[in-house]
């Protein structure tokens, strides 16, 4: 059965979650006031961002082998300690005169870590503290972006001029620090395991799992299925596209005319509309495990939002922008729980973590490049100037391949 103490630990699990994707959107909102502070060019302010999935990428690599060689405590111990670490690191950064673009880097990258241990850890998590018919919403929870929805609206709100972004990089690290600390009394394990399955795979008196199939065999097998390899590209270019957008869409719609508070507030109406989106997903996926079904309809719907995106991001269509936005956010994030949960189910007994570490580091590997292609589509000259008009039409283009 499902124990009260796993609601708590997904509570705080959720709380780390937050945080850490409070970190990673400390800048996107606000890059042109960073830009300045820095004394940088905003392609440097994109790779703050941009390093974040190379990060991704390559810690990805360990993440399976740290779940299942550590356990889920350890893990999120280790995140946690990761995301503190790097966030105060970026207070010295720019608390010393003058300020260390390259130190401030150091600091976001040390924190990028904690990023792929605490989301790709979510179905393992699920696994070690849930029954199945509780996973699918225990995982949705870890997937939202509450911390991307508390980000859009803080950032903006806080970080008024360049003399404000001193205090935004302390309240990060704060934030991080505190949501790190009950990783550390939580314990490691259910009084019980949750379900059949976990009693053959977990060893009840350490945290350290044992794998139905090795880490060398699992990652074989899923090299060699083909239906694992489909998920994967969907779910690269649903989440690819979301990071991208993300990191790009004030830049997308500021050359009209938009603010950064409205850009925020934008982005977080449509993050509270993905989070909504990953909320209602979790139970009808565990209710009525139609995976597929659900799959080939939220598809064409997120390719849709991104065609309605190439004519309606002009000067004085606020109201439209934000509910196309959240739309886009609502079926691509309802689309997220189902893939993650499809990549479990097609490659088993091969561990939880494998499936999801590969599934998520895909993603990354895709948004990494969606954002260097779509930087690169930035018309200086354009009408307006800096506009990424020819950017909309490739995002809606590369969304026409998922469907």
């Amino acid at each position: 059965k499902t124990y009260p103490i796993a609601w708590v630990a997904l509570f705080f699990l959720v709380v780390l979650r937050a945080a850490v994707s409070i970190y990673n959107n400390t800048f996107s909102p606000i890059p042109v006031v960073t830009a300045k502070y820095l004394d940088v060019d905003l392609t440097s302010v994109n790779w703050l961002f941009n390093i974040q999935a190379v990060v991704f990428i390559f810690v990805s690599f360990f993440t399976s082998w740290l779940f299942e060689s550590l356990g889920v405590k350890k893990s999120l111990i280790i995140g946690g300690g990761l995301i503190t670490l790097g966030c105060w690191i970026r207070w010295i950064a720019v608390k010393i005169q003058p300020h260390s673009f390259a130190l401030l880097m150091v600091g976001q990258v040390i924190a990028a870590i904690s990023s792929p241990i605490t989301l790709n850890i979510m179905t393992k998590f699920a696994a070690v503290w849930f029954t199945e018919d509780r996973r699918a919403t225990a995982g949705m929870f870890v997937a939202s972006n509450y911390g991307g929805i508390i980000a859009m609206f803080l950032m903006p709100a806080v970080a008024t001029g360049e003399d404000r972004i001193e205090f935004t990089i302390i309240m990060v690290a704060v934030i991080a620090t505190a949501a790190s600390i009950p990783q550390l009394f939580l314990p490691a394990l259910p009084p019980k395991p949750p379900s059949i399955d976990m009693m053959t795979t977990v060893s009840h008196d350490t945290d350290d799992p044992t794998t139905k199939v090795s880490l060398r065999k699992g990652t074989l097998a899923l090299i060699k299925n083909i239906h694992f390899w489909i998920l994967c590209g969907i779910h690269g270019i649903n989440v690819g596209l979301s990071i991208s957008w993300g990191g790009l869409f004030n830049q997308a719609i500021t050359p009209y005319g938009y603010s950064n508070a409205e850009a925020g507030n934008i982005v977080a109406v449509g993050l509270v509309a993905g989070t909504l989106g990953c909320l209602i997903a979790g139970p009808i996926l565990d209710s009525t495990k139609k995976h597929k079904l659900f799959l080939k309809l939220m598809a064409p719907l997120v390719c849709s939002t991104y065609v309605a995106m190439i004519f309606l991001i002009k000067q004085d269509s606020f109201a439209a922008i934000l509910y196309v936005n959240g739309l886009n956010q609502f079926f691509l994030s309802f689309m997220v729980p189902i893939v993650v949960e499809l990549g479990v189910e097609v490659t088993y007994p091969v561990p939880e973590s494998i499936s999801t570490s590969m599934l998520w580091q895909i993603a990354q590997v895709f948004g990494f490049i969606l954002v260097l292609v779509m930087d690169n589509f930035r018309d200086p000259s354009g009408s307006p100037p800096n506009n990424m008009d020819r950017g909309l039409i490739f995002q809606a283009v590369t969304s026409g391949v998922c469907v």
